[in-house]
């Protein structure tokens, strides 16, 4: 789940506890077509906040050259806890899986240390932001944010990239189970997909076409409109 922000304007906070979408497989056989592609990215990505920061139109993520790299600090699990040993562990099954599918594009790097300079993502145990009131935990198993137990939304920059730092991945609140495909589904949102979409929190499951959108994502400069967008399918 992405989470609330405000930057000169309000942003809804949606329910989201990984969605219906099992974004953590590795795929699946329904066709995905180029438009379904582009209207997912324009709909997720490019028409979020349009201007925030002074951002040019177009779509925005981890900025850099193909092949980027981003860090993921994943922090030692405490010794007496099953939970944060497991949740630790699908952290690294996903971002085995979205080094395979973004091969060329994009590349994260596994740290169980805080990086001394530059930005980063950051998993966090226990410190899904449930709203103050709610009682639906499952709906808040997780949240992607600026901090731990905020709602406070990752941001684009003036150049479209994520000028928030770091990027937390909030995983679990103490009263839900973090699946594979909740963590895979925060790491989307971790890398640039701010809105639901089908197969992506919304409606049938369609891992395809998630995957299919993070790649064309990344096999785009930022800044690209949805006119501009070459789609590109993930590998199999």
């Amino acid at each position: 789940m992405q989470s609330i922000g405000v930057l000169g304007m309000a942003v809804l906070l949606s329910a989201c506890g990984g969605g219906q979408s099992d974004a953590g497989n590795a795929g699946t056989n329904q066709a995905v077509t180029d438009a379904q592609i582009v209207a997912s990215i324009q709909s997720s990505n490019i028409d979020f906040v349009p201007g925030a920061n002074g951002r040019l139109p177009g779509t925005w993520r981890w900025a850099g050259a193909p092949a980027r790299h981003v860090t993921v600090h994943i922090p030692p699990p405490s010794a007496a806890s099953a939970t944060e040993q497991d949740y630790a562990n699908k952290v690294a099954t996903s971002v085995s899986q979205l080094n395979a599918k973004l091969s060329g594009l994009l590349v994260l790097d596994i740290s169980n240390s805080v990086p001394a300079s530059g930005n980063y993502i950051h998993v966090s145990y226990g410190t899904s932001f449930v709203p103050p009131g709610s009682t639906d935990y499952l709906a808040y198993c997780a949240n992607v944010s600026t901090a731990p137990n905020q709602g406070s939304m990752i941001m684009p920059g003036v150049d479209n990239g994520i000028t928030s730092s770091p990027v937390f991945i909030n995983l679990g609140n103490g009263h839900c189970d973090v699946t594979q495909a909740i963590v895979t589904h925060e790491f989307g949102h971790a890398l640039g997909l701010a809105n639901h979409f089908p197969g992506f929190g919304v409606g049938i499951d369609v891992p395809a076409l998630f995957w299919d959108v993070l790649t064309t994502l990344y096999a785009n400069p930022q800044s690209t409109t949805a006119a501009n967008l070459v789609v590109k399918h993930a590998p199999n």
